[in-house]
């Protein structure tokens, strides 16, 4: 059960940072050039939200059955341990936060402004600053 959620939430992660990238790029553009909102950046916003929340969803259930995230006396010792207990749960919740009001703020407005691209580059600077690169790239 673990390897199968596991393999999933590795893989799901390629689609997460590729429709962040989308979100930021497409908003920005629009947020640049002084466009209506669309019905392309709405669909865009909504399953770049739905993606992140999926991804969190798997990330939570895995944390509680993940040999890696445990907490103990040395877990602020050990920099794998800390980063599977601590660092990566809490940039990707807060990535998801980052998210959800960008597309709060997008739905809101008429005219994309340029806040819901900054609140999706800093989502996707919180999930790009914590992936574990040694455990994703192997």
């Amino acid at each position: 059960m673990y390897n199968i959620l596991q393999h999933f939430h590795s893989g799901w992660a390629y689609l997460t940072l590729l429709m962040g990238v989308l979100f930021f790029v497409l908003v920005g553009f629009y947020a640049i050039n002084k466009k209506q909102r669309n019905n392309l950046i709405t669909k865009i916003s909504f399953f770049t939200t739905l993606v992140f929340h999926l991804q969190l969803v798997i990330g939570v259930i895995l944390y509680f059955v993940s040999p890696y995230a445990q907490w103990t006396e040395n877990t602020m010792k050990d920099p794998l341990n800390r980063l599977y207990a601590m660092e990566h749960p809490l940039m990707m919740f807060a990535a998801v936060v980052l998210i959800t009001v960008a597309n709060s703020k997008l739905k809101k407005t008429e005219t994309v402004k340029m806040a819901p691209a900054i609140l999706g580059l800093l989502a996707l600077a919180c999930v790009v600053s914590r992936i574990p690169w040694d455990a994703w790239l192997s």
